[in-house]
């Protein structure tokens, strides 16, 4: 579907749960904070809207997240059913913890790409960021993913004062192992949002730090994509810049909350429900309509923070 300035919206994240077994501090306060809600939509409801997103909205590309998606009970039945429904693009954000015992089955579902959250290779600072949670865990679920073929990407939220000196250590992993991996700028969101203390490194300051190790060469991207990529002598990495170069203007993407609300924009993200089409003898309309509204909202210039949590908008 083609929004206000002329952007094909067909991207869906869809957080299938707000509960996370991680409490990352530039995510929630505490662990407590993801909880189930009384309102979750069940496996079949939820893969009753991804076909009409589908067939009424233009839908192309799906990407399941959460919380945690791998905590969801019905993760294999909805990945399954959204290949059935011709949508040739899955993929999944996790944070690795449980993934080793369960790529195996996703793959067979029709899982075809995973994004991984790693934001320190040292325990104990994996742990302080994360509150919760084991390096070797998710370093793990990385492994079984490249033994597998499973096409990977390790996202890092660079934290001033707490692993910006991880950044060249990160890549070299990255290039090790053949993953790309990408630096995330901090975002103004949750409890970040509003923060006079926001602990910012840039894209700059990211570059910088790699350009002392490495030789680096912009290369080209889809023109859609939230990341900038740049070689190196033996891989790839990426920066999303969501401060320095906001990526707003090519923004593709619409969100799909756990209880059915679609989310057209971060940063003016009001909440519009489509549950009740599920009842609806005939949604086309209606659901256009929705979420040409939704994504009206979607602005052309540049993030500007909102006080909601990423659980519960699906990252």
């Amino acid at each position: 579907m083609i929004d206000l300035h002329g952007r094909n919206i067909n991207k869906l994240r869809i957080s299938l749960t707000e509960v996370c077994n991680m409490a990352c501090t530039y995510c929630v306060t505490s662990l407590s904070d993801h909880r189930r809600i009384p309102d979750e939509l069940s496996a079949d409801q939820m893969l009753r809207l991804v076909r009409m997103l589908k067939e009424h909205a233009g839908i192309e590309k799906v990407r399941l997240t959460g919380g945690e998606p791998l905590l969801y009970p019905n993760l294999i039945p909805v990945i399954s059913g959204i290949r059935e429904m011709g949508i040739g693009n899955i993929g999944i954000t996790t944070n690795g913890q449980l993934l080793a015992k369960k790529v195996k089955a996703l793959v067979e579902a029709g899982l075809q790409n995973v994004n991984l959250s790693l934001d320190s290779l040292e325990p104990e600072k994996f742990k302080r960021l994360g509150r919760v949670g084991k390096l070797h865990k998710t370093l793990e679920g990385i492994e079984e993913c490249m033994k597998i073929g499973l096409r990977v990407k390790v996202n890092m939220v660079v934290v001033k004062g707490e692993n910006e000196d991880e950044i060249v250590k990160m890549l070299e992993y990255g290039v090790r192992q053949g993953v790309e991996i990408r630096y995330l700028e901090l975002m103004a969101m949750g409890p970040l949002y509003k923060k006079e203390d926001f602990k910012l490194v840039t894209m700059h300051e990211i570059l910088e730090r790699i350009s002392t190790r490495y030789t680096v060469q912009p290369v080209s991207a889809e023109v859609d994509s939230t990341s900038l990529r740049y070689w190196v002598p033996g891989g790839y990495f990426g920066i999303i810049p969501n401060n320095s170069a906001p990526f707003c203007s090519t923004c593709s993407r619409l969100r799909l909350t756990s209880n059915g609300q679609l989310i057209g924009c971060l940063s003016n993200p009001a909440p519009l429900s489509i549950r009740h089409l599920l009842d609806h003898p005939d949604p086309q309309e209606p659901l256009q309509k929705l979420v040409q509204k939704s994504i009206s909202y979607k602005q052309d210039a540049s993030f500007t923070g909102s006080a909601l949590v990423m659980s519960r908008i699906g990252g």
